[in-house]
This record gives C-alpha cells, structure tokens and sequence, in this order.
C-alpha cells in the first residue's frame, strides 16, 4: 500500500513540473521588434508570455512590454518611468 501511495505521488510529481506548452521553442520573431533605442534590462517567461523591461538609451524612460511567446505579437505596453 506504501509503495503504491509512493509511486502516484512521485507520478503527480513528475507531472506537475512536466507540463510544459511551449516544448520545442527555439526562436521566434517579435512584431513589432524591441527598437535599437531600447536596452533589455530584465525579462520574464510566465505560461505563454514574455514580459521585457526596457529602458531607452536616450531619455532613461522605462517601459514593460508583454508578447505572446506562440505568434511573438506585441500584448501590451507600459510606461513606467
């Protein structure tokens, strides 16, 4: 009975942490694409987004950009400084 309980909770385990829907992801295209005036400073992989903190080179203004990570399509935009 031990064993049994043991290897469904390995199972649920393993299937919790396995459960990826963007599995042969190796490269996709931006639209619009990230300007050259704009640094990446940080970014963030949740579920099927990209989330990009920008700052432009010129003014140090900052934004966040959200993308879709299955077509790249830009979601939203965010002024934040």
């Amino acid at each position: 009975m031990i064993v049994i309980l043991f290897f469904i909770t390995i199972f649920a385990i393993y299937n919790k942490y396995n459960n990826y829907d963007l599995k042969n992801l190796t490269s996709f295209k931006l639209e619009p694409q990230i300007e050259r005036i704009l640094t990446i400073k940080d970014f963030q992989i949740q579920k099927n987004l990209i989330h990009f903190r920008l700052e432009n080179i010129n003014d140090k203004s900052q934004y966040i950009r959200t993308y879709n990570l299955k077509n790249g399509k830009l979601l939203t935009e965010i002024k934040i400084k």
